[in-house]
C-alpha cells in the first residue's frame, strides 16, 4: 500500500483486489501527477477514506470482502464521507441494469474496463472539475448569504431607511424595517405597491418628487429633500439619496440596481436653522444697537449744534439743555440694557415701576425719529389730549415701544408720506394709534407679525409686503416681538390693522391708565446737595472726560487732581493724599487693575476710597474690580446723584 503524498496534488484512492490492474492504474495516476493511495479490500478502502479524505475513489466493483456497490453505499451514507467522489469500475460488458444500480448506490460516474489510460484520466479530471465548480459555487453562495445577512442586520439596525430598486421593472427589491417608523407603511406594503411612498407626501411636493424619481430611473442617482406627514400629522423633513449599482462584468457598465437611503433630517435642519437664526439675530442685534443708540444721538447733535452757534437765545439754550438732558438719560438706559447681551438673549427684561406721563414718552419718541421724518419728507401729525396720561411703567421702555413703531412707519412709507400718532383715553385705558399710508399688510402677514416662529411668507405676498413683514418681525430697532413683550409687561396689548397691501397700516397700543389720585407729576431735577469738600483724584486717559468731570466736581466745591495715566497717578498720589480716587480701567501701558494694585501698596492711601469708573458694566467686570481691591464700581457716564452720595458718605 502506498503512503499518501505530502504535496498539494489531488489524492486518489485506487481500490482493486487484483495486483496487476491495481499497479497499472496507480502508474497511470502517478504519471498524471496525482497522489495515490491503494487498497485491496472494501474495509481497507472505508478506513483510508475516513483517515485521508481523498479527492476521488477509483473503486472496483468486485472485492474479496464486500462489493464495490456496498462500499459506495456506505461512503455516501456517512455524512463525513458523503461528498467523496466515487468512480466505479467493472470488467466486461456492463448492461443498463448494472449502470443504474451503480448510480443508485451513489456513484458519481461509471467506467467499463478495460479502458484506455486517456479515458480513465478524462473521467477522473471531469469529476474533479465538476467538484471544483460545485465547491466554488458553494463558497460563493455561502459568501453571498453571509453578505446578505450582514447587510440585513446592518439595515435593520439603522434608523435610516435602506432600499434597493430594480430600475428596469420599477420594483423595490428590499426595504429595511425602519421604513414603517419613518414613512408610516410597512415594508411589505411598499414592496407590494411602491407608490404608497407618496401617500404621506404633501400634494405640493409630489410633482417635484416624481420628477426626481423618473430621473433616478434613467441616471441611477437622486438627492432630494421633501416633507412628509407622519401618522400623528407631524411634519418631518426627509432626505432621499440614491446611487447606481453597476455590473463589473458587463462591458456596457449598465445599472443593474439602484440602492438608496431615506433619512429623517428634521433635527439637523432645525439645528441648522437655529444656528442661522442665531447668526441672523446677532447681526440684527448689532444693527439694533446702532439704531437704538443713533436715535437719541440725533437730537443731542442738533441741540449741541444750536449751543455752538455764536449767539443762541436764552430760550434756545434752555431748550437745547432740556433736549440733551432727556436724551442723555435715555441713551444711558439704552446702553445699560442693550450691552447686557446675556439678558437680551434670554429675554430677561427688568422694568422700572414709575409713574410715567405717557405724553413725555410719545414726545421723546417723536423727537428721536424727527431727523428721519425730515430726511424722507414725511408729514407727522401728533394728536394728544390736553389732560395728562399717567401710566405705571418704565419711561425708557415706553419710549422704545413708540420709537420702534414710528421708525417702522417712517421707513416703510414712500417719500412724502403721512404718519400720525393719536392718543385717546376711554374706560381707564389710553389707546395710542401709530398710522401710516405706506406698504400695508395682508391678513396673513398681519397674523404673523408678532410670531417669531412664523413660517416663510407665502407666494401671495407682494415684494413690498414681504420686505416690510420681514423687517417688522426681525428689525430694525427692537423688533415687534419685543415691542409686544414690553407692551404686555406694562399690562397692555398691541395689534395691527390694515386694509391690505399698499393701503397703509395702523398699530394700536392699549395701556391701563394709573388712577388720577395716585398721579403726582415729578417736580423736576433739582441741584444736587453739596456736602463737605473732598480731595478727589481723577485718573483717565480721555482728556475730555477728565475736563468734564473736573468741572462738575469743582462746581460742587471739591478739590480735583487729575492724572492722564496710571504711572502719573501712582507718582502723585502719595503727595496729594486724595480722599477718593476715580480710576478708569481701560488705560494703555498700565491698566486700572495694575494701577489699583500699586495705589493700594502706598501707605499714604490706606484710608482712601478706590472707585472704578469705567464703561465695562457686566457682572463679571464688577466681580473683577471688587477682587482687585476697588471699594465701588461706577459705570460711565456716572450719575451725578451717585457721585454726590459717594462723596457725602465718606465720613459714615
Amino acid at each position: 500500500m502506498d503512503t499518501p503524498a505530502t504535496t498539494s496534488r489531488p489524492l486518489i484512492l485506487n481500490v482493486e483486489d487484483r495486483d496487476g490492474p491495481r499497479y497499472v492504474k496507480s502508474r497511470i495516476l502517478h504519471r498524471a501527477d496525482f497522489s495515490v493511495l491503494e487498497a485491496a479490500t472494501g474495509q481497507a478502502a472505508l478506513s483510508l477514506v475516513r483517515q485521508h479524505a481523498p479527492a476521488l475513489v477509483l473503486l472496483g466493483m468486485k472485492l474479496p470482502d464486500i462489493s464495490g456497490l456496498e462500499v459506495c453505499r456506505l461512503l455516501k451514507g456517512d455524512p463525513e464521507t458523503a461528498r467523496t467522489l466515487i468512480l466505479l469500475t467493472s470488467t466486461g460488458l456492463a448492461d443498463a441494469r448494472q449502470r443504474v444500480e451503480a448510480l443508485d448506490c451513489g456513484a458519481d460516474s461509471y467506467l467499463v474496463e478495460p479502458a484506455e489510460p486517456e479515458e480513465v484520466l478524462a473521467s477522473i479530471n471531469s469529476l474533479l472539475r465538476l467538484r471544483g465548480a460545485e465547491d466554488a459555487f458553494r463558497r460563493t453562495t455561502q459568501t453571498l448569504h453571509e453578505s446578505e445577512d450582514m447587510f440585513r442586520q446592518l439595515a435593520e439596525s439603522l434608523a435610516e431607511v435602506v432600499w434597493i430598486l430594480d430600475p428596469g421593472e420599477k420594483r423595490l427589491l428590499f426595504v429595511s424595517p425602519s421604513f414603517a417608523a419613518l414613512l408610516g407603511h410597512t415594508a411589505e406594503e411598499v414592496l407590494e405597491d411602491p407608490r404608497r411612498c407618496l401617500d404621506r407626501v404633501p400634494p405640493a411636493e409630489r410633482p417635484r418628487l416624481e420628477a426626481a424619481f423618473m430621473n433616478m430611473l434613467r441616471s441611477g442617482r437622486m438627492d432630494i429633500e421633501f416633507q412628509l406627514t407622519q401618522p400623528g400629522n407631524e411634519i418631518r423633513e426627509i432626505r432621499a439619496r440614491a446611487f447606481p449599482v453597476r455590473s463589473t462584468a458587463g462591458a456596457d457598465g449598465r445599472s443593474l440596481r439602484v440602492a438608496g437611503i431615506c433619512q429623517d433630517v428634521t433635527p439637523q435642519n432645525r439645528a441648522l436653522r437655529t444656528l442661522r437664526d442665531e447668526e441672523r439675530r446677532k447681526d440684527q442685534f448689532l444693527a439694533m444697537l446702532a439704531h437704538e443708540l443713533r436715535n437719541p444721538l440725533a437730537p443731542m447733535r442738533s441741540a449741541a449744534d444750536l449751543l455752538q452757534q455764536l449767539s443762541p437765545s436764552r430760550e434756545d439754550m434752555f431748550r437745547a439743555r432740556d433736549v440733551i438732558g432727556r436724551q442723555l438719560h435715555h441713551l444711558t438706559r439704552l446702553v445699560d440694557e442693550l450691552l447686557d447681551i446675556s439678558r437680551f438673549n434670554q429675554g430677561k427684561i427688568t422694568l422700572r415701576q414709575d409713574l410715567v406721563e405717557l405724553r413725555s414718552a410719545l414726545n421723546t419718541a417723536v423727537e428721536t425719529v424727527r431727523p428721519l421724518l425730515e430726511a424722507n419728507g414725511h408729514t407727522l401729525r401728533l394728536s394728544l389730549p390736553e389732560q395728562p396720561l399717567p401710566v405705571r411703567g418704565d419711561l425708557v421702555r415706553l419710549t422704545q415701544i413708540f420709537s420702534n413703531l414710528l421708525h417702522n412707519a417712517v421707513t416703510y412709507t414712500p417719500a412724502g408720506g403721512q404718519v400720525s400718532v393719536e392718543a385717546t383715553t376711554q374706560d381707564g385705558n389710553v389707546t395710542v394709534r401709530v398710522r401710516d399710508n405706506g406698504a400695508g399688510l395682508s391678513d396673513a402677514m398681519r397674523r404673523q407679525l408678532f410670531d417669531p416662529l412664523a413660517p416663510e411668507h407665502g407666494s401671495g405676498d407682494t415684494n413690498a409686503e414681504a420686505q416690510r413683514g420681514s423687517a417688522l418681525l426681525d428689525g430694525p430697532g427692537i423688533g415687534l416681538t419685543l415691542v409686544q413683550k414690553l407692551v404686555r409687561l406694562h399690562g397692555g396689548r398691541i395689534h395691527a390693522e390694515s386694509p391690505g397691501p399698499g393701503e397703509g397700516s395702523t398699530f394700536i397700543v392699549v395701556l391701563p391708565v394709573e388712577p388720577w389720585q395716585n398721579w403726582h407729576p415729578p417736580s423736576g431735577m433739582g441741584v444736587p446737595r453739596s456736602g463737605p469738600p473732598r480731595t478727589v483724584m481723577l485718573v483717565d486717559d480721555n482728556i475730555d472726560a477728565l475736563e468734564a468731570m473736573t468741572m462738575t466736581l469743582q462746581t460742587l466745591g471739591h478739590t480735583v487732581v487729575t492724572a492722564p495715566d496710571g504711572q502719573s497717578a501712582v507718582a502723585r498720589a502719595a503727595s496729594v493724599r486724595p480722599d477718593v480716587i476715580l480710576l478708569d480701567l481701560g488705560m494703555p501701558a498700565m491698566d486700572g487693575f495694575e494701577t489699583a494694585r500699586r495705589l493700594r501698596a502706598l501707605p499714604e492711601l490706606r484710608g482712601a476710597k478706590l472707585v472704578a469708573l469705567t464703561g465695562f458694566g457686566q457682572p463679571e467686570d464688577r466681580r473683577r474690580t471688587l477682587e482687585a481691591g476697588f471699594d465701588l464700581h461706577l459705570v460711565k457716564p456716572a450719575n451725578l446723584d451717585a457721585l454726590t452720595r459717594l462723596l457725602d458718605g465718606l465720613d459714615a
